[in-house]
């Protein structure tokens, strides 16, 4: 007659069975930790300011030039024009841009002196990270770039009146995260860095605007 194993003994025997296999591949029973977003990085900040320079966004960037030449190469090119607006009983004379010119430049002050024109460039740019450092919450972080024309790449009319090496500068960019995503939010004024920058990397990549 067939003998009937004990339950006792077949549940025992299955228990230490378990425990064979945990032991041998390991078993918890505690859920896997929610993963951690990555640290912002130079190469990915740099991705997604190229991202938004290319939709048009956040790439409104002045220089500050002083020139006697300016305004007429910039009217010789049809970049601008020279207009005249009554104010008050008064006529003012400025600049305003052409159509060409708003194909090239987002906005333009210029001055009759020679003397502080400030012109707004909307690139096309080349940026390079030069430091990462917190920022005022947890989520944030103060992105410090330069950037400078894409010579290259820029429009024969703003070549020819603008200075190459005055087309360039320093800006500190907010970065927050959503999720697991970094997000370029905006340019930070000066008065709104709260921590300073590092020093400049030169292994840092520089990453063109296309």
């Amino acid at each position: 007659m067939r003998k009937v194993a004990d339950p006792s003994t077949r549940n025992a025997a299955a228990a230490l069975a378990m425990a064979a296999v945990c032991m041998a591949v390991g078993c918890s029973s505690d859920p896997d930790p929610p993963s951690q977003p990555e640290e912002l990085s130079p190469i990915v900040a740099s991705t997604l300011i190229s991202q938004k320079w290319s939709h048009d966004e956040l790439n409104h960037l002045t220089v500050t030039l002083h020139s006697d030449t300016l305004i007429g190469c910039g009217v010789h090119n049809d970049l601008w024009k020279r207009v005249e607006i009554p104010y008050q009983g008064f006529t003012v004379n400025t600049y305003q841009l052409t159509e060409t010119g708003r194909k090239v430049l987002f906005a333009i002050d210029l001055k009759d002196s020679g003397k502080f024109h400030e012109v707004t460039l909307q690139g096309p740019y080349l940026v390079q990270v030069t430091g990462i450092t917190p920022g005022s919450e947890a989520d944030s972080r103060q992105v410090a770039i330069h950037w400078e024309i894409d010579w290259n790449k820029a429009p024969a009319s703003l070549t020819a009146c603008l200075p190459r090496f005055e087309l360039s500068g320093s800006q500190v960019g907010l970065f927050k995260l959503s999720g697991q995503q970094w997000s370029f939010i905006s340019l930070l004024k000066p008065a709104d860095v709260t921590a300073p920058t590092q020093a400049a990397d030169p292994s840092l990549p520089s990453i063109i605007h296309p």
